[in-house]
């Protein structure tokens, strides 16, 4: 038999568990509100709704990596993304005073609203006792005073083309598309000039003088970046989305992974669809040899690898630009059927010395620039010299521990008040890096690198 009272006291249970749930939101909209007036200078204002809303600004602040901002932010972005248009947050007066219906409805619930001002205004035991650290929303990048479409302009797209169970996979692809700019120059990029003149010259110039690239003189539609990790192939890639102005599918290989038969080659193929809708755009695959490796024998990665063999056949026969970018750190377990579709195979070595030297004065002279505290005076022409197997991750690496060594002196001095901060003065030196150096071996080994000089030599194209 049903137990009733069973049944009564679950049902009593939600409902007081979900009436917590809401008078937590409540209250933690009132702290983001109080803490936002602040941080503009309403502070009278806040100071009135600390007192009528009895926040217990004493115990409880907002946590630092959420904001109003925030929200907005990331709410205008899946906006943006689910609809191809700005939410709109505000309409004029005069729509809302010929609404004669949410008039009316208004006039109804004043009461009703007023009861529930008032039961948040009081202060309860359970209000005074809120930990407001749930708060977990991480935050996005800083747009500032511009909007989405001058951050990062992108061609509005109607998911609406796709019909039935097909518009849930242009959905995903959809989530793929980088919204926000990566704010990577080529001039951040130090070295590497043949890998950013033929980017330039696939991507940039046919978009800039399209009537100069016809017949055999077509653009170049697909490029492989492979080279030890670490050199910079991504770094690349983020290059192309700041400066060539095209639509960015930033995919992964688990975005194009299913796990259900047949879904992974109606991925590749909506890909591409928008891709051609949204052109001119560029698809960016990173570590391509985990999706099209020859060494997997598998049905499903045959009929992947042959879906995006179909596709990257079709790409010299339609009209709209679409470049295809791809990285791979082992390209010599890359499928030769896929390799022979890459028109550009370029080896992304290892950072020579005149790369090394300007990496150096970049990250410990220009970098540091704006430090109050750290200074630096370093040969980086001697250095350039010692690091001739580093990678730029690792010169990277290396120029970080540097500066926290500095900075831990200097965290030294505040914590122990040996000085003040106005008379901390730090000077990085030569034989300060030489310290990290020793301390921080380069991760790619000379037979590593050997094999990227074999396999450039059999099948490399640039």
């Amino acid at each position: 038999m049903i137990n009733f009272d069973s049944v009564n006291n679950t049902t009593h249970r939600g409902r007081d568990l979900e009436k917590r749930k809401k008078q937590e939101r409540k209250k933690s909209i009132l702290y983001l509100i109080e803490n936002y007036l602040n941080t503009e200078g309403y502070t009278t204002t806040a100071s009135t709704l600390v007192g009528e809303a009895c926040l217990n600004t004493c115990n409880h602040v907002v946590c630092d990596n959420i904001d109003l901002d925030t929200i907005l932010i990331e709410y205008e972005n899946y906006y943006y993304l689910r609809y191809q248009k700005k939410p709109k947050i505000i309409k004029p007066l005069d729509i809302v005073k010929t609404d004669n219906h949410h008039a009316t409805n208004n006039n109804k619930n004043k009461n009703k609203n007023t009861k529930k001002l008032n039961s948040i205004n009081q202060p309860s035991r359970d209000v005074q006792s809120l930990d407001t650290s749930f708060i977990t929303v991480t935050p996005m990048s800083n747009f500032c005073d511009e909007t989405l479409e001058q951050e990062y302009a992108i061609p509005s797209i109607d998911l609406s083309h796709w019909k039935d169970e097909w518009q849930v996979f242009a959905e995903i692809i959809s989530k793929e598309i980088l919204m926000t700019n990566p704010n990577v120059k080529w001039s951040d990029i130090k070295g590497l000039s043949t890998p950013k003149k033929l980017l330039h010259e696939a991507i940039v110039l046919p978009t800039k003088y399209p009537d100069l690239f016809t017949g055999l003189c077509t653009p170049w539609t697909a490029m492989l970046l492979y080279g030890p990790p670490g050199t910079g192939k991504t770094l690349l890639a983020k290059a192309v989305a700041t400066e060539c102005q095209t639509t960015f599918f930033n995919i992964t290989p688990s975005t194009l992974v299913s796990k259900w038969r047949g879904d992974s080659e109606k991925l590749i193929k909506v890909m591409f669809e928008m891709a051609e809708h949204m052109s001119p755009s560029t698809i960016f695959i990173d570590e391509l040899d985990t999706i099209a490796s020859k060494r997997i024998d598998h049905e499903a990665s045959r009929r992947l690898t042959s879906q995006i063999l179909i596709h990257m056949d079709g790409l010299l026969s339609l009209e709209k630009r679409i470049f295809l970018l791809a990285t791979s750190n082992h390209p010599w377990e890359l499928d030769s059927a896929i390799l022979r579709r890459f028109e550009k195979r370029i080896l992304v070595d290892l950072p020579d010395v005149q790369a090394r030297k300007d990496m150096f004065l970049f990250y410990l002279s220009e970098m540091l620039e704006k430090n109050k505290y750290i200074k630096c005076e370093i040969d980086s022409d001697s250095l350039a010299q010692k690091t001739n197997s580093y990678s730029g991750s690792d010169i990277k690496l290396v120029c970080k521990e540097t500066a926290m060594q500095a900075m831990r002196l200097v965290f030294n001095g505040l914590e122990n008040k040996i000085c003040s901060s106005n008379n901390l003065n730090l000077t990085i030196t030569t034989n300060d890096v030489n310290n990290s150096i020793s301390k921080t071996k380069p991760l790619t080994s000379e037979t590593d690198n050997n094999k990227y000089t074999v396999w450039q030599s059999q099948y490399a194209s640039h």
